[in-house]
């Protein structure tokens, strides 16, 4: 017998037929469709291509725009309209980009489903409209710039759509009110670009490669726009000649104001001045800034002083301030010399005192910083995390900021994020460091990395104390010279119950010892998370102690999310290691390895030192 058709009901033929009159804007009764029974309005929204959905949704915002909140709980129609139109917008979202919304990169608690998505579509149109402009072949304007029919596809979800409605220039006066974080390149950020996007309300803004006076201009416009809104400017790989910050200064506040920017980041960006006045001016007037940025930007001595400075003098309560990647060697004993150690500034200076966040990583920073370092960083006392790494201080530096160290440690708001990687530490800083601190981080020290210096196999006993009498949660040794006496020693010292949740051991060379040694922390450690134990030249003997580890470990319902074991080419020559894929995390392999056999050469390659 033939199964029976099943023919589509009227309603459901009226449904189609509503949101396709809507996604081309034949409905002149939007107002009516918002009153429908709630049932089957929920059945319409949900069957609406995303820009059907956005016309209907500014109608919904357009009702309640008098009132002075939109979400709260005190309308219980409207509450439940919003709700039908955010389950919308974040199918809609997940389904497009096939990714988990990330809570982080908003602010506020409950996520904006309809903004989320109007900006990242737009900033896809954006990187999909560089792609033409930079075109040697194209000489237009930015309102000839288009989207491809793909992503009209992705938001009519059929062919009927005009060219009108391929326009950049359409998508930003349609979408662009909407969002309030957007990424220019500099061929959009031009007078033209600023004038589509009036009527918006940023609060995020990200430059990239500014050069030209008039990109200049046009992120200039774009910034007064939204001045009253804006808490977050960027600049990545622009060249700020001489008299540019004076324009963005000039832009967001007007001379003897304040402004009310939170977050401002310069990353590989240059400065053609050696104190940018207009820089100086926005950094003193900010009394909001909550975090200030300053990577790869090639600061010499007199910007980094002036800079630092400033910020010292200003009334903001800076949480976070990085100066990275820069050539400021000798610039805090220019400045405590300069500053009569520092005695010209108000005691305690509002900025050190509220700082928590403090990387000064790769900074050309040696021995003969630390002992003003340690000075100034004793005028920090809501520090929580230090990056210090890639600068030379050496053994030497080390035992000049151990007074900090202790000091830091044992505070009411200790330091617990400790980086020191690549600082030309031996064995004997390292074990000078236990000796003074281990007594007064035994509670307060939660991440601490010290890989890339030539500690050796030594350390280990030391190293071992350190996840016995503290409670550190994340520790990186990675290529730290261990090799497999190293880890041997580790392991016979290693305590019945390690605190550790995240490991890095990788580039160490440990061979088989370094597999017995990851056997024992996943049997000692109740939380570990995860391992990184790539680059250790494990021989295939070692897969069998692994494999028996994991197998216990998910037999007792253990924790581990991930453990990378790639770049060991001879662990998984055998047939059999395919049984190392059943371990899995929520539908993810836990192991990571390289599926590629072990050849002569690259084994000589891997164990040359």
């Amino acid at each position: 017998m033939e199964a029976k058709e099943t023919c589509p009901s009227l309603l459901s033929q009226c449904i189609k037929a509503t949101a396709s009159t809507i996604a081309h804007g034949g409905c002149n009764y939007l107002q009516d469709v918002l009153e429908l029974p709630f049932d089957l309005l929920e059945t319409l929204v949900m069957e609406l291509s995303p820009l059907a959905l956005h016309a209907l949704h500014e109608i919904l915002q357009g009702n309640y725009s008098e009132e002075p909140v939109a979400r709260d709980d005190s309308n219980t129609r409207k509450r439940g309209r919003y709700e039908i139109f955010d389950q919308a917008w974040e199918r809609l979202f997940k389904k497009r980009w096939n990714e988990e919304f990330k809570r982080e990169q908003i602010n506020s608690g409950i996520p904006d489903w309809h903004q989320l998505y109007c900006e990242k579509h737009l900033n896809e149109c954006f990187e999909q409209a560089i792609e033409t402009a930079l075109l040697p072949t194209f000489s237009g304007g930015i309102y000839e710039l288009t989207v491809s029919d793909k992503i009209m596809m992705t938001i009519s979800h059929d062919q009927k759509f005009t060219d009108d409605w391929k326009r950049l220039s359409y998508h930003c006066r349609r979408f662009g009110p909407h969002a309030r974080y957007l990424r220019l390149q500099n061929v959009l950020c031009v007078q033209e670009m600023a004038e589509l996007l009036i009527g918006c309300k940023l609060e995020r803004l990200t430059f990239i490669r500014i050069i030209a006076q008039n990109q200049v201009d046009g992120a200039c416009m774009l910034i007064n726009q939204n001045r009253q809104t804006l808490h977050c400017v960027q600049f990545i790989r622009c060249q700020l000649h001489p008299g540019s910050m004076n324009q963005v200064y000039d832009s967001i506040c007007t001379e003897g104001s304040t402004h009310g920017l939170q977050i401002l980041n310069f990353i590989s960006s240059r400065f053609f001045e050696t104190t940018p006045p207009g820089l100086l001016s926005l950094l003193s007037s900010g009394r909001d800034f909550k975090s200030v940025c300053f990577r790869d930007t090639k600061l010499q001595q007199a910007s980094a002083e002036a800079i630092f400075q400033t910020l010292l003098q200003s009334s903001c309560e800076l949480h976070s301030f990085e100066m990275s990647d820069n050539y400021i060697s000798t610039w805090l004993s220019d400045m405590s010399q300069n500053s009569n150690n520092f005695s010209s500034l108000p005691e305690p200076a509002i900025c050190l005192n509220s700082i928590s966040v403090l990387n000064l990583r790769s900074n050309n920073l040696d021995q003969n910083d630390a002992g003003d370092l340690c000075f100034l960083l004793q005028k920090m006392p809501n520090l929580t995390s230090l990056d210090l790494s890639d600068n030379t201080l050496t053994d030497e530096g080390i035992r000049y900021l151990i007074p900090f160290f202790v000091w830091a440690f044992g505070k009411v708001k200790p330091l617990s994020d400790l980086s020191l990687e690549s600082c030309s530490i031996t064995d004997k800083g390292f074990d000078e460091l236990l000796k003074h601190c281990l007594p007064v981080f035994r509670e307060s020290l939660s991440k601490l990395s010290l890989s890339d210096n030539r500690l050796g196999s030594t350390v280990a006993e030391n190293m071992a104390k350190l996840m016995e009498e503290s409670l550190v949660k994340e520790l990186k040794i990675e290529d730290i010279s261990l090799g497999e006496s190293g880890f041997e020693k580790l392991r016979l010292h290693l305590p019945k119950q390690v605190s550790v949740s995240h490991i890095n051991i990788s580039k160490n060379r440990g061979k088989n010892e370094a597999a017995i040694f990851i056997s024992e922390m996943i049997s000692r450690a109740p939380h570990l998370v995860s391992i990184n134990a790539a680059f250790n030249i494990m021989p295939p003997e070692s897969f069998t102690v692994i494999f028996n580890a994991l197998d216990m470990h998910f037999k007792e319902r253990g924790k581990l999310e991930l453990l990378d074991l790639t770049n060991n080419p001879q662990l998984f020559i055998s047939e059999t290691t395919s049984q190392i894929t059943k371990f899995q995390h929520r539908g993810n392999p836990v192991v990571i390895f390289s599926r590629r056999p072990a050849h002569f050469q690259i084994m000589l390659h891997d164990d040359d030192p």
